[in-house]
């Protein structure tokens, strides 16, 4: 009988691994869920918010569609995140994620822990959204959603473009192509744009459904959009007040603000040049 290559790399893997994978596939969430709880050495009240936590994660991905097992950081953060909550509230929520699925990769069930907390950012080139943990995340999220005008002549716009790297993980380039007619809405005109037309340099197209969070963040921005000076395309989604397209650099720029802002970003002060150092001494 002829394998079809799936099958063929199937017989080359090592038992150790197929065995793995046979007991990955086998787990059952809530399972786990309990599993952990009964296992865990938490005080008895943070066991009750950790499990309620954890079982409303579990929930919103059967509602979702999302696999429990295949989300990525993105999936977590949107959902801890709840605009106007405190951020005490937000760190619970991710930290019973984190330690669900701690356990869940010390049982085998999963071979990453899509919350796991990322390393302290000491510099700007660390700000990538796909590299920042789910609380590192959120923190940003909270942050620009206290943007005013003291801080940002566009506070909206600067919301919208957050949320849009943050919690979709879209890179600078991605954000500047959208045009107003890139948002669709899908059941009735004026409603919130359900879902977000994406096009890479080559021209390719790849349709993405908002999450609620986001398409809540675009609907408060689009009745302050400056309109565009070029309305082609219904004109780029995100216009300075120029009535063009931003800066290439603003996304960047804004991330690096806001987690300057936020107490993320911990850049180590300069050390002294050793004339300064000298003089100091004397």
């Amino acid at each position: 009988m002829r394998l079809c290559p799936a099958h063929r790399a199937r017989e080359h893997r090592p038992s150790g691994m197929m065995e793995r994978e046979v007991r990955m596939a086998g787990w059952e969430p809530r399972e786990l869920l309990q599993e952990w709880l009964e296992a865990s050495t938490y005080p008895a009240r943070v066991r009750e918010n950790y499990r309620r936590s954890a079982a409303r994660w579990l929930a919103h991905c059967a509602e979702e569609g999302l696999g429990w097992d295949r989300v990525a950081a993105q999936h977590i953060t949107l959902w801890a995140h709840v605009p106007g909550a405190p951020h005490r509230s937000t760190a619970q929520r991710v930290s019973a994620v984190r330690s669900f699925y701690a356990h869940a990769v010390r049982q085998n069930a999963l071979p990453y822990n899509p919350a796991a907390r990322g390393p302290r950012l000491t510099s700007a080139a660390q700000l990538t959204p796909s590299r920042l943990d789910p609380w590192q995340s959120a923190v940003l999220l909270a942050t620009l959603d206290e943007r005013r005008r003291t801080d940002s002549p566009q506070p909206r716009l600067d919301r919208v473009c957050g949320y849009l790297q943050v919690g979709l993980g879209l890179r600078s380039a991605e954000i500047l192509r959208i045009t107003l007619d890139d948002l669709t809405t899908v059941h009735d005109i004026g409603g919130d744009p359900e879902t977000l037309r994406l096009s890479d340099s080559g021209g390719h197209q790849r349709l993405v459904r908002l999450p609620a969070v986001i398409r809540s963040v675009v609907k408060a921005y689009l009745p302050h959009r400056i309109p565009p000076r070029d309305p082609v395309h219904g004109g780029p989604l995100l216009t300075s007040r120029a009535g063009i397209k931003i800066p290439h650099h603003h996304p960047i720029d804004l991330l690096r603000s806001v987690a300057a802002a936020s107490g993320l970003l911990h850049v180590p002060a300069p050390a002294p040049h050793p004339t300064t150092a000298r003089a100091s001494r004397h």
